[in-house]
């Protein structure tokens, strides 16, 4: 049925989550190129700095041999010959819906509470079903998750405070310097988590704020809100000379920020140090530019210890929004339990009803009317206390994904010949 493999900012460490990471184009070659090879009728992809997850469905439940063939298939597509213990994880059926209702809580962030990731996964789902990668139970299951991510924000107190790695990074650099208002600061990109970055830095004060961007008219948007200055790229080495804290948030398959680069305007600085803080995956900053003097490099991963500290003020909100996953998830089964089980429980009804008609007919002209009557009764009792606790059962087992196997026996033991499945 529902079967999810992934890496995330706890299983594995930025350098190999970086490896990982998908564009929209990818995406679609990637679910095209795996539902080719594999029975899968819906695939879909989510891919953020801090996670790469691949949820699908098919027919039959979810076996380890699907969870083997999609982390197969992800390091072949992505070029990645090892396949380290431990650097995946995967669920199946109940513990794959609850995972993705976790996620989109906010639960499963590196930021506890984020408001990001919903936004993301949203996205995620619409680049598969606006190119039909999306079957009918993942449509449902998205929906879904779409809900529990705006009940359990609307509901809990999980996203109160800043709640962002944005904040995070500016958190960070001013604990560097206390007086961050009076060292300029440099951005590289202009996205969604760039704007986070500037709106933290504009309310701690600030006041020498600089926007570098591949697309100089986002650039200059962002600026303009924020009463910052836009530059291009061709201006960015004429920024590092001049800001103390480099916050990088951009899409880059390769580093923008080289050793050789960086050394050349460390020389012309005069050895003041250089903050860099790398939100970029992947990495925007080139690994060996820790070793220049004076330079101070910070990577998403390095964000954790600030993020744990603001997580402590959430944490009240957690089993609340726990209550809600468990809730949803339940609902989620017992909806999709119906899809199988609503003809075959039918069939049941019809089935038990025929048998007791049958047994009572042979009884009416045999016994006393009020003694019949007893017996008519207890019969109906019975029935249903026999016929309740059968669809309880299928019902339970839905939630493992092993209903199909079950409906089969069922339709096997009651000669359900018209709820057979098709």
């Amino acid at each position: 049925m529902i079967g999810l493999v992934g890496l995330n900012h706890e299983s594995a460490p930025v350098e190999v989550r970086e490896r990982f990471v998908f564009d929209e184009p990818e995406i679609a070659r990637f679910i095209q190129e795996l539902r080719q090879q594999e029975p899968f009728d819906a695939v879909v992809v989510l891919s953020t700095c801090n996670r790469t997850e691949i949820y699908f469905s098919s027919p039959k439940p979810c076996s380890q041999r699907d969870i083997a063939a999609v982390q197969r298939f992800l390091c072949s597509f992505k070029g990645v010959g090892e396949q380290r213990e431990g650097l995946f994880y995967a669920a199946q059926e109940q513990q794959a819906v609850s995972h993705l209702f976790r996620v989109a809580s906010g639960l499963d962030s590196m930021v506890l509470g984020e408001n990001q990731i919903l936004g993301q996964v949203k996205t995620a789902y619409h680049i598969s079903a606006s190119r039909k990668h999306t079957g009918a139970v993942l449509n449902r299951l998205f929906h879904k998750c779409f809900e529990v991510g705006k009940s359990v924000r609307s509901e809990t107190g999980i996203n109160e405070g800043a709640s962002s790695v944005g904040y995070a990074a500016v958190e960070l650099a001013g604990r560097i310097f206390s007086n961050l208002e009076e060292h300029p600061a440099l951005l590289i990109g202009a996205g969604e988590t760039g704007e986070l970055v500037l709106q933290c830095l504009a309310r701690r004060g600030s006041r020498h704020l600089c926007v570098v961007n591949r697309t100089p008219e986002r650039a200059q948007a962002l600026a303009a809100k924020y009463g910052a200055e836009a530059a291009g790229f061709d201006r960015l080495e004429e920024q590092l000379l001049r800001c103390d804290i480099v916050i990088a948030s951009i899409s880059s398959r390769e580093p923008l920020l080289g050793r050789e680069q960086l050394a050349a305007v460390m020389q012309r600085r005069r050895n003041r140090c250089l903050f860099l803080i790398d939100l970029s995956v992947p990495r925007a900053v080139e690994e060996s530019v820790k070793g220049l003097e004076e330079v101070f490099v910070y990577d998403v991963d390095d964000l954790k210890g600030v993020l744990a500290r603001n997580a402590e003020k959430r944490q009240g909100a957690v089993n609340q929004v726990e209550r809600i996953v468990e809730e949803h998830t339940r609902e989620f089964f017992d909806w999709l339990s119906s899809l199988d089980l609503a003809p075959t429980i039918t069939h049941l009804r019809r089935r038990f009803d025929s048998i007791s008609q049958g047994e009572l007919d042979s009884l009416r002209n045999r016994l006393p009317e009020e003694t019949f009557r007893k017996v008519e009764e207890f019969g109906r009792f019975l029935q249903g206390k026999y016929l309740g606790l059968i669809i309880k059962n299928l019902k339970s087992l839905s939630r493992e994904g092993r209903q199909l196997e079950f409906i089969d026996m069922v339709n096997d033991l009651f000669e359900l010949r018209g709820g057979e499945r098709q």
